[in-house]
């Protein structure tokens, strides 16, 4: 192959690369990120020039052990100008910020264009402080705006793209240094570099401004040293962050130096300027592709994380091999690193870890980091060459200092992951807050405020305050004299009260409580006594009585307390049963719940089967304290009754292992009401077991029907909540994800096509069709929704609702913020699967897919077939409808075997056949 057939290929391969990752911005992104790319460009390239020009004018007229008192002044100029920044500029909105700056850059170069021929060597020392001093203010106050205008999850997409502009300037303006260095002399370079910076200045005008397009938004915050410097050092993840910058910029400024040092050493001083503009032209190209072919593919495959970190540990292997080495091979290899990674990956890298920021946040200290991490790691970094010199000027030395802060760069890189989730965790947590209320324990003042709500006037507060003392443990400062309060629910409710906590000195009072007028504090006056100080002789005169649930009580205490015989209690209780009003069969279940027997399980099954639903209710706490099995299919049945639900869980939970077996063999048998079976799996997690939990996964597998694999994820997910260090089969979670995940993709496989086959047909986009389209919709993201609630099982310390709710979030910062922590969160093979669902319905872009199955998207009729052999009735059936309307007559055969599988939906089934020139309607049905 020629070399013009090798350029042909490398340059095919750069442009198909670019252009597929200029194929991943969207439309609204377009203008900042084109407006964005163009600046960068026409910066870097302007760079390029000026920094080829320095460096040879520079070295051509002093030695390369000055230039660590370069270092040392471009630090000092760079913060002392951040800090004090023209307020002029202040003024100006995002575009026409960054547009003043490129001018302001182009007519400083160009003044000392005019000085380099005739002024002395100071003019050397300020050009090379001004480039490094423009860089630092340009290209930081570039990031900042750019960190404004997209969301992590954009600049993800879009930034590799805008870097690679950075790349293709310097590589522009390095060829253009070449070519010029070959030609005249050095200082016209810096001239090309002014020039160049005016035509840039016109690119910040295709920014939009994005949501801080305010004039002086981004600037508005006062640059206060010390008080940033306190945020900054704060936080955990902004330390680290100002930490790795400092650590960065001291480890390529000491690779710098060796660079230059042993150039200086090896290279004739009439050569440097074509030696320069040489390397630079070949490191701007090897930066390139890596921009084009790595940067973009590693952070979506690994994360922003572990690829800020590619940078130090390629630093740290090319500086050890310099010490071993020391050739000039070697030096050209090390800087090949540091200039291949610095202004693609670890730029790119760097910029990322502050967009997750807040808004504010990212204001107040990016420019602080950036300027202090940069130029303060550089001051550092002269210091210690200063003091270095004045022992050895051996450039080993040096290339041993930096590979010891790489080392150290690379530890606090790799350390940064978990600091970096904590920044996602905390956008969602501002937006979505737990609202869990624990009531402390009570002090006097609370104390005394509950007392005087006792003498409240309405019956509620009252008795809220009984119940807060008793959940307090607070039941013995209860005063006896409540007993006396004229409204009889209050009195009934401390009687209940008193006899849960075997309160014995309130007995004086219930005993003139037994000839109360009211029936119920009567009856609530019995039980007490029959319950804490039982006498037969109270409980016989309680027959007498003229009330029935005052006689009802009565006969329980005779009951329970063995003064009856087994057969006349029985013959008693069903007289009551099926005789006695609606007040004795309540009471006769209330006494029952506190004197517990199984002489009185008949009794209660009897109960639990009548029309009351307050004497059902009393029935079903009583079989709790009972604890018969032979409760258990009467419990079952009440599931599906709402009102008796959560009291027929709690009893059945009581009953232990026998009712958790017979719910399991309800989950199996597809023959039980629906009405039942959807409510067992939340009986099930009311049991907290491990039984309970495997019972629950294992059905999780083979649940057919839709709604009630979501009640046992739901039910799981109180279990987990509850029981934390509850285990759970992780294997079958696992590939539980796994058909969820195939079940999403299919409802967007269907989606897609059908979407894509309405644009090449407009004649099948009915109502019928957008019907289809939102319920297909619908259910991939409720098949989403599934999905997270298993990672969230499979989690241990992880809240994946959380995310899941971030995703839905109206705000993009929650959303992005959501997006992240997923990709570090999740692994493969769920991973990159999931994050297609997420873009397909959070940020869709049109019917393409992103890995994943492949969609046949010619296949209309296809669909429409698979749809109709769903078993899910709302899209066989709307599917079915749409093929009659399109008059599909190919598919009438599929529509009537599909009616002879089932009657489900057969009325539309046989409609649609009908339509399509099949047997009458009648004629399907009888089929």
């Amino acid at each position: 192959m020629t070399a013009r057939a090798r350029n042909s290929v490398v340059v095919n391969m750069l442009s198909a690369r670019i252009l597929g990752s200029v194929a991943r911005i969207r439309p609204d992104e377009r203008r900042d990120a084109l407006g964005a790319f163009l600046t960068l460009f026409g910066f870097m390239a302007g760079h390029a020039l000026l920094e080829t020009a320095r460096d040879a004018l520079f070295l051509a007229r002093l030695p390369a052990s000055q230039l660590p008192w370069v270092y040392l002044a471009i630090a000092v100029v760079a913060l002392a100008l951040t800090e004090r920044q023209p307020r002029i500029l202040r003024r100006f909105a995002h575009r026409h910020e960054l547009s003043a700056w490129l001018i302001v850059s182009a007519v400083i170069t160009f003044g000392f264009w005019l000085l380099v021929g005739w002024a002395g060597d100071w003019v050397f020392y300020a050009l090379y402080t001004w480039s490094g001093v423009l860089a630092t203010l340009v290209v930081v106050r570039f990031w900042t705006v750019l960190g404004s205008l997209f969301t992590l999850t954009q600049a993800k997409r879009v930034f590799a793209v805008i870097g690679s502009g950075s790349v293709m300037g310097a590589i522009v303006g390095s060829a253009i240094a070449r070519l010029l260095t070959g030609l005249v002399a050095a200082q016209y370079v810096v001239l090309a570099a002014a020039a160049v910076f005016l035509v840039a200045s016109w690119g910040p005008r295709l920014l939009s401004g994005g949501p801080s397009a305010e004039p002086g938004a981004t600037t508005a915050v006062r640059w206060d040293v010390t008080r940033v410097g306190q945020i900054v050092w704060s936080r955990p993840y902004l330390r680290r962050v100002a930490i790795l910058v400092l650590l960065a910029t001291v480890t390529f400024t000491l690779v710098d130096f060796v660079f230059k040092m042993t150039v200086a050493r090896l290279v004739a001083p009439g050569e440097l300027g074509e030696f320069f503009a040489s390397v630079y032209l070949t490191l701007n190209v090897l930066s390139l592709g890596v921009q084009v072919f790595i940067v973009a593919w590693l952070i979506r495959r690994l994360g922003v994380n572990i690829a800020v970190a590619f940078a130090p540990a390629l630093l740290l292997l090319g500086a050890v091999g310099f010490v071993i080495a020391g050739t000039l091979a070697v030096v050209l290899l090390l800087k090949g690193v540091d200039g291949s990674l610095r202004h693609s990956l670890h730029r790119t890298g760097t910029e990322l870890l502050f967009v997750p920021m807040a808004p504010e946040l990212r204001a107040r200290v990016k420019a602080f980091i950036d300027v202090l991490g940069q130029r303060g790691g550089q001051a550092l970094a002269s210091l210690l060459i200063l003091i270095t010199l004045a022992a050895t000027t051996r450039e080993v030395v040096f290339a041993g200092m930096a590979s010891l802060t790489a080392a150290v760069w690379l530890f606090f890189a790799l350390d940064l992951r978990t600091h970096y989730l904590d920044v996602f965790r905390e956008t969602l947590s501002e937006e979505i807050t737990e609202t869990r209320i624990e009531f402390p324990a009570l002090d006097i003042a609370s104390l005394e405020t509950l007392l005087s709500t006792l003498n409240a006037p309405h019956d509620r507060q009252v008795m809220a305050a009984l119940d807060m003392l008793t959940a307090q443990g607070k039941v013995r400062v209860i005063p006896a004299l409540i007993l006396y309060h004229p409204s009889p629910p209050v009195v009934v409710h401390a009687l209940e009260l008193f006899i849960r906590s075997g309160r014995l000195d309130v007995l004086p009072i219930v005993d003139r409580l037994l000839n109360h007028p009211n029936p119920q504090i009567r009856a609530g006056s019995l039980r007490l006594q029959s319950v804490l100080a039982p006498d037969e002789g109270r409980l016989r005169g309680g027959l007498r009585d003229r009330a029935a649930e005052v006689r009802a009580t009565a006969l329980v205490g005779l009951i329970a307390g063995g003064w009856l015989g087994r057969a006349q209690a029985e013959a008693a209780l069903q007289r009551i049963v099926s005789e006695g009003s609606a007040e004795a069969r309540l009471a006769l279940a209330q006494a029952v719940r506190h004197q517990p027997a199984a002489v009185f399980e008949g009794a209660l099954r009897a109960l639990a089967a009548r029309g009351e639903v307050d004497v059902r209710l009393e029935a079903v706490r009583a079989m709790r304290e009972v604890r018969s099995p032979t409760f258990i299919p009467v419990l079952v049945t009440m599931l599906a009754e709402r009102v008796l639900r959560d009291e027929a869980r709690t009893t059945l939970a009581a009953l232990g292992p026998t009712a958790l077996a017979r719910l399991g063999t309800g989950l199996k048998d597809h023959n039980l009401s629906h009405g039942i079976r959807r409510h067992l799996p939340r009986a099930i997690a009311t049991f907290a077991t491990v039984a309970a939990a495997d019972l629950l996964v294992k059905h999780l597998l083979h649940e057919p029907d839709g709604m009630i694999r979501f009640k046992i994820l739901r039910s799981l997910g109180r279990l987990r909540q509850e029981q934390p260090a509850l285990p759970l089969d992780t294997g079958l979670l696992a590939q539980a994800s796994k058909q969820t995940l195939a079940v999403a993709f299919r409802f967007m496989r269907w989606r897609h096509a059908m979407e894509h086959g309405a644009t090449t047909h407009p004649g099948r986009r009915t109502a019928v069709y957008e019907l289809l389209i939102l319920l297909l919709r619908d259910k991939q993201n409720h098949a989403l929704e599934r999905l997270f609630r298993l990672l969230n099982l499979e989690a241990d310390n992880e809240d994946f609702l959380h995310i899941y709710r971030g995703l839905n979030s109206p705000r993009r910062e929650s959303r992005a913020s959501s997006r992240e922590l997923l990709e570090h969160l999740v692994f493969a093979p769920v991973r990159e699967p999931l994050l297609t669902l997420i873009d397909d319905l959070y940020e869709p872009r049109g019917a393409a897919l992103r890995g994943g199955e492949d969609v046949e998207l010619d296949a209309y009729e296809t669909v429409l077939a698979e749809l109709v052999g769903s078993t899910t009735e709302s899209l066989s059936s709307l599917a079915a409808y749409h093929v009659a309307e399109l008059g599909l007559d190919g598919m009438e055969p599929l529509l009537r075997r599909r009616l002879a599988l089932s009657d489900d939906h057969a009325e539309i089934l046989a409609f649609a056949s009908t339509a399509l020139g099949g047997p009458p309607l009648g004629s399907a049905l009888d089929a």
